[in-house]
């Protein structure tokens, strides 16, 4: 995973092509007036997500996600949140969405990465991911995830 501060985002070009399109991306485009539902960047090697939610506590209930095909690219339009992650091969897997490249589990969190409009956080398959947690009081987000093939 790696998790840094938006205006750092530069230091990760080159890492891999499609993430370089996501990048290119996020730099041109004003995420505020994007619209929500899907946006198709490269076809399904790159596109991305835009929703909002309210934040929640954590509890036992919550599900992480996991991705198998797609790096998961979570940058915050506004409000902010906390994400905890775990690795996958420590949680229980409960569920799997196939045609959503998604696999469910249970678990307790090993980290937490706080989530605002000054940070982003990649995470890659095997980082199973519990994001809409409340950072202090429950709160609004407004939030882009892009989805990135791994080829």
């Amino acid at each position: 995973m790696i998790y840094d501060k938006i205006q750092n985002i530069d230091r990760y070009a080159g890492l891999y092509h499609n993430f370089d399109t996501a990048i290119a991306f996020l730099k041109k485009t004003n995420l505020n007036t994007l619209p929500k539902g899907r946006t198709t960047i490269d076809g399904d090697e790159v596109f991305c997500n835009h929703f909002d939610y309210t934040t929640a506590p954590l509890s036992n209930a919550m599900d992480f996600e996991d991705h198998i095909k797609y790096l998961d690219l979570h940058v915050v339009v506004s409000g902010c949140e906390t994400v905890a992650v775990s690795e996958a091969k420590n949680l229980m897997k409960t569920k799997v969405l196939a045609d959503e490249d998604a696999a469910l589990y249970r678990g307790n969190p090993e980290l937490f990465f706080p989530g605002d409009s000054d940070t982003f956080l990649l995470v890659y398959p095997g980082e199973a991911h519990l994001p809409k947690l409340a950072d202090g009081e429950p709160c609004m987000v407004d939030k882009v995830v892009f989805k990135i093939a791994l080829r």
